[in-house]
């Protein structure tokens, strides 16, 4: 009998005291008050101000013209509406610099994705020897600003003079130069290869930071079962990092889709409409082509802004089925 009152006497104690504990809790929004406030606010304002400025704002005002025929300069006072829409949608040019893109993205992540993880695999491996060469090799072309590879790719592409077709001329490889970025089946190709030299060295690292995760118990148990590096990769590798793998393949199609400053220096948007992209009509369209029409490249900026979004979108759907079903 006294076992149970003794039972329900220590629960109700129990309660009593997590009450009283909350109740002399000092809630966060007490603690920091006052001057701290201030301070808080004090070096977020910065962020604040940029983020609102230059990021914020762009987007709003871009969906704002969007609705008018307006060339940047006169006043905004031409209300179309959907206007620009429409007539976009009938535009044959903004759909071949669509699939331009799409085509871009989708073969430049088909490219670098394998090969970077190739890359990694190898400089995660304890027996390869000067590791922070090959790290610093594989990233340097990183740090060149995009347009400053496009120059230096669009000598070397050279038909004339260029140092890659001399190259394959005296190795007997072609009978004459080729002109890459003249050519109509090689120019969109030559423009991924050139991407993908420059930012192989960055998701290089992402998945050298993502096979870190790999728990070494796992290669051991594999190398006893008889298991070769290809089933080492299929069926220990792959699995675990699948979740940060999705993560890196969309982030990487997500990045390709806005190619530009490569168009730019290197073809103008040739030979014809071959290179033609997405973030070049809407310059060319905004700045170049006279009249300028602002308003109807923000309708594009729009249209091609809700395709990045489905396609983050899609990317949280697959993240989340992979943290669901790591398996």
């Amino acid at each position: 009998m006294t076992a149970q009152m003794t039972t329900p006497q220590k629960r109700k104690l129990s309660r009593a005291e997590k009450r009283k504990r909350k109740k002399t809790a000092v809630p966060y929004s007490k603690r920091v008050r006052g001057k701290d406030y201030f301070w808080v606010y004090l070096f977020l304002s910065p962020f604040l101000i940029l983020y609102l400025g230059f990021t914020v704002w762009p987007l709003i005002a871009t969906v704002i013209y969007s609705f008018f025929e307006w060339d940047g300069i006169k006043p905004l006072e031409d209300f179309i509406g959907l206007g620009n829409f429409f007539t976009i949608a009938q535009d044959p040019l903004f759909w071949l610099a669509f699939r331009n893109t799409l085509m871009f993205a989708v073969i430049n992540t088909m490219i670098k994705i394998p090969l970077s993880l190739l890359a990694a695999i190898f400089l995660t491996r304890k027996w390869l020897w000067g590791k922070r060469f090959f790290r610093t090799i594989f990233f340097a072309p990183l740090v060149l600003p995009v347009a400053m590879a496009g120059l230096i790719f669009s000598l070397l592409l050279h038909p004339a003079n260029g140092a890659i077709n001399d190259i394959l001329v005296s190795l007997h490889i072609v009978s004459k130069p080729i002109d890459f970025l003249g050519d109509e089946r090689l120019a969109l190709l030559s423009l991924i290869f050139v991407s993908v030299w420059q930012i192989f060295g960055q998701y290089m690292i992402y998945w050298m930071a993502a096979l870190q995760n790999v728990p070494e118990d796992l290669y051991e148990a594999a190398e006893l079962d008889g298991a070769n590096e290809w089933k080492k990769l299929i069926y220990v590798t792959l699995p675990v990092i699948k979740p940060v793998a999705v993560i890196i393949i969309f982030l990487a199609f997500v990045n390709a889709l806005r190619v530009f400053g490569l168009v730019v220096t290197m073809t103008g948007g040739g030979p014809g409409f071959q290179t033609y992209v997405v973030p070049y009509f809407i310059y060319t369209q905004a700045l170049v082509d006279f009249p300028f029409r602002y308003g109807y490249a923000s309708a594009a900026a729009v249209l091609f802004g809700v395709t990045v979004l489905m396609a983050v979108m899609i990317q949280g759907y697959f993240v989340r089925r992979s943290d669901e079903n790591p398996n």
